[in-house]
């Protein structure tokens, strides 16, 4: 039962983190007249700039805070699922295996979650680079 309870977390976690692994965000520009002037290139220059300003701000602080939690909640997910199943399938939890099995799933969907985050990911920081790309005239429609 201990292999299969592993092998179940194990599965569980490569899920948690393929999907968490995005490709970096990046803004779409509405092609206003100042985007025109400027073009694509320096658009995503300027784009490039505001995303590494928001990298230096609280903007990452944050982000530590939320993958904290999101943490702390996956970890909590999978011990209840873990002492449940086992209770469903007439076993005595092994407590041992499953806070085991959900702390690393915790901790790699935090990393996962910083990660994603960091680079385009979080709602505070895409605010951060269109406020950024604003003041510099352009418009963000969206993210891709």
């Amino acid at each position: 039962m201990k292999n299969h309870l592993a092998i179940f977390l194990t599965a569980i976690a490569a899920v948690l983190l393929i999907g968490c692994a995005t490709p970096v965000a990046k803004p779409a520009f509405y092609p206003n007249a100042h985007y025109q002037r400027m073009g694509p290139a320096q658009a995503n220059a300027d784009a490039q700039y505001c995303a590494e300003l928001a990298q230096q701000s609280q903007v990452t602080a944050v982000n530590k805070v939320d993958a904290g939690r999101s943490a702390a909640a996956g970890a909590a997910g999978v011990g209840t699922a873990g002492v449940v199943g086992s209770l469903l399938s007439g076993h005595k939890p092994d407590l041992k295996n499953i806070a085991a099995g959900a702390v690393a799933i915790g901790a790699g969907g935090a990393a996962a979650t910083a990660a994603g985050q960091s680079v385009g990911g979080s709602g505070l920081y895409r605010q951060f680079v269109q406020q950024c790309l604003a003041e510099r005239g352009y418009q963000v429609i969206g993210w891709h």
